[in-house]
């Protein structure tokens, strides 16, 4: 495919000024290429002589000045280049004349080409005599000159004698130096010759018109010849070349009056840090016609700067002047012209998102891609006539797929107590459920633990957000292998079920009720796609982040049910143990205070992905907490029987107190050790911080005979967490 200047243009003329710039590029033609300098040559009409080279920016125009000597049918051709020399194959370039009034400016008779003027001699017959004559507007023409006798008294000119006409002269750089070697032949119309005879000519063009000085029609006032032969002899009258050459005068130059010198887009990057990018500079060869940003999908708050860098409107060369204002077309469409004040231009914006697909399927909206509202600006000034550049506005979406990983059943005993069930019904793992990458990322998850997975979608446009089931747990793998297999039978030998009567501290009763917790380790992938605008670049890119956490690595739990040390506090301690053990068998309730401690380990890593960023690693976060709290309260001892539902579908039979009520308290110390970047680069950071106190009551109990309901709860917090971390060190940056 071609590449390189197709054709050039006048793109209008200023008085005795023509300039010229490139019209059309090959299709082959990269918008780097469009950048660069190119080369303007300028030739004789011929195109044998060389005028001008020289190189300009692609958007400067080429400036010929045709002073008014030159101008005329004289065409002078001018070609612009990639490659700095003419195109040998075919004419790409532009012819270029002036124009001008037509008039003869000055006039001389000489004795030789382009002579000094001596008309107040006299000259004889048969002499050879110059006439010169300067002239504007008719550069390039065949005249016509005409010789008169002047006849003293009379009509004036209308009684002069017409003595002979030279046909064919031609005006070279504006000037006429033609010789006239036949005045012998004068002599011989002259019937009576005086002593001295006066001669004065007419120019007339091709059309027949006499050219005049601008006051009369009658040049070269006047020749003198006395009465007198020198020569018989005849020479063929010819024109001569001025000895002084004119050549236009050439420059280079973008029109001042009306015009701006840079385009520059305000705007703002993913996190609303604003900045400016330059779009069109000349000077900095920055040509970029289209712009890609973010907003919203409705019409609140979304705007976009526009400034017209030292945008002056003095004067225009065409009619009617430009004005100080834009066209502002979206999706091809026409919306407004909107008037400038001053240089900048506030642009609303909005993008394109359908949210009623988001709602109603957004399934089909999650692998919809993402269309934007293209905004054309068209500023038309004489240095850039209506040069288009486009905003295209794509929308704020978030979409995430995320999948997760219980690796095996979650364990709970009471040491030298019967088994039984986990004391309450909990979504698995919800307080402390895997995160992925943002805290309102939803997840599947198994109710019951054991071994299963989930896999769940998410689009998020603005702020609706929609959920989309893609798969759930189809059944619960009973045999663990390998490594998660060993992990399950390390953890039974805490499995005191079936085995009260073989334990000595169960049989003397000499220890407290002991309630030891483990939770699984959680697994969970996740990959999310964003829309994103990367800070001072021109366009949008999809950003990809994937991320996997282990939320917990593993986490244990010891409690003490603080009442059944009771016993051991002496005649208070045994009168209290006895009031609360007929309390329970009289009413069918138990009383317990539990001191809990607890060890948690987390993991989180994330890695991202754009192409013009590249690669780069997210966060990478470790953390340890170590908790303590204390709850109390009172439960049913009367048991009923309620269906659960499997992650296969199947429903499970489960026994549970009629009614409970709690409340608890719980405080705990966090250590977190991170890994990060910012536009230093990476470091790494560790923290120690306290959460504070939270207190939580709760009351629940079964309604209609299968529901399990929370018939109350509150969360208070007893202490707030501080704002500031008890530890935190600096930024240690890797080298």
């Amino acid at each position: 495919m071609a590449k390189g200047i197709k054709s050039i243009k006048q793109q209008h003329a200023i008085g005795t000024s023509v300039y010229i710039v490139v019209d059309q590029w090959h299709d082959g033609t990269t918008e780097l290429d469009k950048s660069k300098k190119i080369t303007w040559l300028c030739f004789s009409q011929d195109k044998k002589q060389p005028l001008d080279t020289r190189q300009l920016e692609s958007k400067d125009s080429y400036v010929i000045k045709i002073p008014p000597k030159l101008a005329g049918s004289y065409r002078y051709y001018v070609e612009a280049s990639f490659t700095g020399k003419k195109d040998p194959k075919k004419d790409t370039g532009l012819y270029v004349y002036g124009t001008a009034p037509k008039k003869v400016v000055t006039s001389k008779w000489c004795a030789k080409p382009d002579g000094e003027d001596i008309r107040k001699s006299q000259f004889s017959y048969g002499h050879l005599i110059y006439l010169g004559l300067e002239t504007e507007g008719m550069n390039g023409d065949q005249v016509t000159v005409e010789v008169y006798r002047r006849v003293s008294g009379g009509s004036g000119t209308k009684d002069d004698q017409y003595i002979t006409a030279y046909t064919h002269v031609q005006i070279i750089d504006g000037e006429v130096n033609l010789k006239m070697g036949n005045t012998y032949q004068w002599f011989g119309k002259i019937k009576k010759p005086n002593p001295t005879e006066e001669f004065y000519v007419k120019v007339k063009d091709a059309s027949g018109k006499y050219i005049s000085d601008g006051k009369d029609r009658i040049h070269a006032r006047f020749l003198r010849i006395k009465n007198n032969i020198v020569s018989r002899n005849s020479e063929t009258p010819t024109n001569h070349t001025p000895t002084k050459v004119d050549k236009p005068e050439i420059s280079f130059k973008r029109y001042e009056p009306c015009r701006y010198d840079k385009i520059i887009i305000g705007d703002k990057d993913s996190n609303k840090k604003p900045f400016d990018i330059v779009i069109y500079d000349p000077l900095q060869r920055k040509n970029i016609t289209k712009y890609e940003t973010l907003a919203k999908s409705d019409d609140t708050e979304n705007t976009i700067d526009i400034t017209f860098e030292k945008l002056t409107h003095k004067g225009c060369f065409t009619k009617p002047n430009h004005k100080k204002e834009i066209e502002i077309y979206l999706n091809g469409q026409k919306q407004s012209t909107q008037v400038i004040n001053g240089e900048k231009y506030t642009l609303p914006i909005r993008a394109r998102a359908n949210t009623v697909l988001l709602r109603t399927n957004p399934g089909l909206f999650f692998i919809t891609p993402d269309f934007a509202n293209s905004y054309k600006i068209i500023a038309k000034t004489c240095a850039q006539p209506g040069n288009p550049f486009y905003i295209n506005v794509y929308p704020n979406v978030e979409r995430e797929l995320a999948f997760v990983l219980t690796l095996f059943p979650s364990f709970n005993a009471e040491i030298n107590q019967k088994y039984s069930t986990r004391e309450k019904l909990t979504d698995y793992n919800k307080k402390q459920s895997m995160q992925l990458i943002r805290n309102e990322t939803e997840i599947l998850y198994n109710e019951k633990g054991g071994l299963g997975y989930g896999l769940q979608a998410k689009v998020k446009v603005d702020n609706i957000e929609s959920s989309i089931e893609l798969a759930q747990t189809k059944n619960q793998i009973k045999k663990l292998i390998g490594f998660y297999h060993t992990v399950q039978e390390v953890l039974s030998v805490f499995d005191g079920r079936d085995k009260e009567s073989a334990s000595l501290a169960y049989d003397k009763r000499v220890l407290p009720k002991v309630t030891f917790d483990i939770e699984p380790p959680n697994v969970g992938l996740a990959l999310r796609i964003t829309n994103k605008k990367v800070e001072k670049t021109q366009e949008i890119v999809q950003q990809f982040t994937g991320a996997i956490a282990l939320k917990p690595i593993t986490k244990i739990k010891i409690g003490v049910d603080l009442l059944t040390l009771l016993q051991y506090l002496g005649v208070g301690g045994k009168i209290a143990d006895w009031i609360k053990k007929t309390l329970e068998a009289k009413y069918n309730f138990t009383i317990y205070v539990i001191f809990e401690v607890s060890l948690e380990a987390r993991a989180e890593l994330s890695l991202t992905y754009n192409k013009v960023e590249g690669f780069a690693p997210g966060a990478r976060k470790l953390q340890l907490e170590a908790g303590v709290g204390i709850k109390g309260g009172v439960k049913s001892t009367e048991f009923v029987t309620v269906f659960i539902p499997e992650a296969d579908g199947a429903m499970q039979k489960v026994k549970v107190e009629k009614w409970k009520g709690e409340a608890s308290g719980a405080s705990s110390i966090l250590y977190t050790y991170e890994i990060n970047s910012d536009t230093k680069g990476q470091y790494s950071k560790h923290k120690l911080e306290f959460t504070g106190v939270k207190a939580t009551i709760v009351i629940y109990a079964i309604k209609n005979g299968m529901k399990y309901n929370e018939s109350f709860k509150k969360d208070f917090t007893i202490i707030e967490k501080p704002e500031k971390p008890w530890y935190e060190s600096e930024k240690e940056f890797t080298i």
